[in-house]
């Protein structure tokens, strides 16, 4: 069967990325660790140390660099010089020699910026089991660190060079009067609710504690990349840091604004779903709680049938209703609705009369929306999926070959 995929999409740089934050550099060459060439080395730099706290992956294999930012964040009390990726070889399930290469990339930071070791974070990203070719990652940080600036392609060239499968760039920023929150982020596989995120890196100059951030960022990961499923399948490096340069005076509502670009990241990350046409947020309302309603999400965003029907454009509410079925969080199925793209298809647990072609038609955009309405109490919850089609078993059948 001869498949003619869809070209990936193209979006609009955001206004403002990561080196729009006054006293923040950054730098993404190509050292040689990824065989087509492509960038792989990135580094952030900021002149003063940054208020800073991360959420990382759940999985019990960790990599090397999510161990060491713990460690590091733990020893700075948050404050962070420097952080340091390479992509193209994810540093996992590489034992102590893969302890030792992060150290090793922190060190050669530490260095050259003249900070202490805890005060640089290390992020990898790529083939799992594979030892770092530490000769070309050490010519890469050279290279980074003499071609630091912050100009905003620089910060770009940052995210071009933390991108692995991603058919896109990543960024998203907002800007509320002086204050000013920027982000990137790559992701399009291995991805599930119950984590951190892939690779994201949100920076604000808004003047915050470390422990501030720390508390709010469990509350903006829930929002965003915690609402985000691909594949059901956490990574082994999945790494969220908050950064403060601390520029700004506080802002009250610093969390919202942090929040909306994280969530927009979030939304790009499941848009691109390696082969994925669309996005759809499936939004649970009237479950018995909140915990109960994001299971349900879960259910439905985690069905296979589901999001191929989704990539179809098939109207097929009984691959939704079912899935609710299945969750043992339902007190009172036959109450659910369910409304797909503004149609009511379902109604109060019995088919409604609607018009399949028009729905379908209703599907074709790159963003849907499917409401699930209970009658079981307050809870709700909102979740984002990319669709399943061809191109994922391709990606993903060939990744490594």
């Amino acid at each position: 069967m001869n498949v003619e995929f869809p070209a990936p999409p193209t979006f609009p740089p955001a206004e403002h990325t990561l080196t729009n934050i006054e006293g923040v550099k950054a730098a993404g060459v190509a050292a040689g660790i990824k065989a087509s060439g492509a960038p792989d080395v990135a580094l952030l730099v900021s002149d003063i140390p940054m208020a800073a706290a991360g959420l990382f992956t759940t999985n019990h294999f960790a990599a090397a660099p999510v161990k060491l930012c713990r460690s590091h964040l733990l020893r700075s009390h948050g404050n962070v010089r420097a952080v340091v990726i390479n992509s193209g070889n994810a540093n996992a399930c590489t034992g102590a020699q893969g302890e030792r290469d992060a150290l090793s990339m922190c060190e050669q930071v530490a260095k050259a910026l003249g900070c202490p070791v805890h005060e640089v974070l290390v992020c990898s990203t790529g083939v799992i089991g594979v030892k770092l070719p530490m000769e070309k990652v050490s010519k890469g940080i050279e290279a980074a660190l003499s071609s630091l600036s912050s100009e905003p392609e620089a910060g770009r060239r940052f995210l071009k060079a933390i991108m692995t499968t991603d058919a896109f760039a990543k960024e998203a920023s907002a800007k509320v009067g002086d204050a000013l929150f920027a982000g990137v982020a790559k992701g399009a596989g291995m991805i599930q609710p119950n984590m951190a995120t892939m690779l994201s890196f949100v920076a604000t100059n808004v003047e915050l504690r470390a422990e501030m951030i720390k508390r709010a960022l469990p509350g903006i990961a829930q929002a965003s990349f915690n609402a985000v499923h691909v594949d059901t399948h956490t990574s082994t490096n999945d790494t969220f840091l908050l950064l403060s340069r601390k520029t700004v005076k506080g802002d009250p509502s610093w969390s919202k604004h942090a929040e909306g670009v994280a969530r927009r990241l979030a939304w790009l990350i499941a848009r691109d779903g390696e082969g994925a046409t669309k996005v759809t947020t499936v939004e649970v309302t009237g479950a018995a709680t909140d915990d109960a309603a994001r299971a349900i999400a879960q259910r439905v965003v985690g069905s296979a049938l589901v999001r191929t029907a989704l990539y179809g454009n098939d109207p097929n509410w009984g691959r939704f209703t079912s899935a609710v079925g299945n969750c043992p969080e339902v007190r009172d199925a036959r109450s659910l609705s369910c409304v797909l793209q503004g149609i009511e298809v379902f109604k109060a647990g019995e088919p409604a009369p609607f018009d399949k072609a028009a729905a379908s038609k209703a599907m074709a955009v790159e963003d849907v929306r499917l409401e699930l309405k209970l009658k079981d109490g307050p809870g709700k919850a909102s979740l984002m999926t990319s669709d399943l089609g061809y191109r994922y078993v391709q990606v993903n059948a060939e990744y490594t070959t």
